[in-house]
């Protein structure tokens, strides 16, 4: 399946929302990260398109946290346990489809739960 069919696919999916999903994206301190995860979360972007408003966690308004953390010890989710709803990714097998349908879902599922 290619950019354009996954897009379609979201937008059937989740486009039914009048209004942009507004999202706060966090990334963990990189003391050790197993991938790069700055360039997963600009797939994350172009899988979204304009169906997600990105926020840092300091803006107001946002609907769901997503935290990207370069490893399973996910430090700051425990700072972050009083933000809810919260995505969690720890590693880049993730489609970045299935994470932008749980941002969509309002993280209803932890994101790190994938079975590809």
């Amino acid at each position: 399946m290619n950019l354009f069919e996954r897009r379609f696919l979201l937008r059937l999916l989740f486009g039914m929302r009048r209004n942009v999903m507004r999202v706060a994206i966090k990334f963990c301190g990189g003391c050790d990260p197993a991938y790069d995860r700055v360039e997963f979360f600009q797939r994350i972007k172009v899988a979204a398109g304009d169906l997600i408003e990105w926020l840092s966690p300091d803006e107001p308004g946002y609907e769901v946290v997503l935290l990207i953390c370069g490893c399973f010890k996910a430090c700051p989710e425990e700072d972050l346990q009083v933000v809810s709803p919260l995505v969690v990714v720890q590693h880049n097998g993730l489609s970045p489809e299935r994470v932008v349908a749980q941002l969509l879902g309002k993280g209803q599922t932890d994101a790190h739960q994938d079975e590809r």
